[in-house]
């Protein structure tokens, strides 16, 4: 490959705006989770929940960050971070991923997943469960 990134201990804060920014309290009954059967079936409902071309997004990180380039745009105080913490995070799922400051994560086998998990928590009340790998 020509392009390599190394996940250990990154962090990437693209805009923290805190004291702009006010989160939706998220109410259980706002949030709808959907179980998703295939990685394929994730893609679609990125780009559907969107409005963004059919990419693989749950697995090529340079589309994942069409979320994040989505949230530049279209939030009013724009934050994204991303960790890679294996011996501090849920069993298999070292990558965590937030747009929100101090807040909600979304966590994944691979940075990809956690950015979608957390995109779509965030930005469109929307939880999945990846049934199969």
């Amino acid at each position: 490959a020509l392009f390599a990134i190394n996940y250990t201990k990154i962090k990437i804060l693209v805009i923290n705006m805190e004291e702009a920014f006010n989160p939706t309290e998220i109410k259980p009954e706002d949030l709808e989770t959907v179980k998703i059967d295939s990685l394929a079936a994730v893609d679609r409902l990125i780009a559907e929940e969107f409005d963004l071309p059919l990419r693989p997004y749950s697995t090529d990180v340079r589309a994942a960050l069409d979320l994040v380039a989505w949230d530049l745009e279209n939030s009013p105080a724009p934050h994204f971070e991303l960790f890679r913490v294996e011996e501090h995070s849920l069993h298999g799922l070292p990558f965590v991923a937030s747009f929100i400051p101090d807040g909600v994560w979304g966590y994944g086998e691979t940075a990809p997943l956690a950015i979608c998990q957390a995109a779509l928590f965030r930005h469109k009340q929307i939880k999945f469960d990846l049934l199969v790998k």
